[in-house]
């Protein structure tokens, strides 16, 4: 009677091991998720910046060596506006809103979270490339 009573509690356990490790990864992807959000929270406020020096930039714009520059400049900037706009639609194409009481299994959590880990790689190189091109672009401008 006790060795079916031990092996009922042993897997009773191992079941309760088991949910929670699945909650403590589901914590990773939400951990991780939090992390992109916030890079593009950090980032999305300077889509403005980016179309008004855009605009500063284009009168700018001439065949002479400095205005090849400004061109250069302002392509930059086009660059990272689009960089952006990709970014989000595809993010939302992979990480499509889901109700909260929706669980993951665990094939697609990981699968799920390794998506995660390279669109956290990708915001970064877009904020990188938004930064850099706004730095460079206020930099023309304050000399011209």
């Amino acid at each position: 009677m006790k060795l079916p009573f031990l092996y009922s509690v042993s897997l009773i356990l191992l079941l309760c091991i088991s949910c929670n490790q699945l909650s403590g990864e589901e914590q990773k992807f939400d951990t991780l998720m939090q992390e992109v959000i916030d890079v593009h929270d950090e980032v999305m406020p300077k889509m403005g910046e980016i179309s008004t020096l855009i605009k500063y930039l284009d009168p700018k714009i001439d065949t002479t060596e400095v205005g090849k520059t400004h061109a250069k400049a302002q392509q930059d900037l086009k660059d990272s506006y689009d960089f952006m706009m990709k970014w989000m639609s595809d993010f939302s194409d992979n990480f499509p809103h889901e109700n909260e009481d929706s669980k993951m299994d665990a094939e697609k959590l990981s699968t799920q979270m390794k998506l995660l880990q390279k669109e956290k790689v990708k915001v970064h190189e877009l904020k990188d490339q938004i930064h850099s091109s706004i730095k460079n672009a206020k930099k023309l401008l304050e000399k011209s």
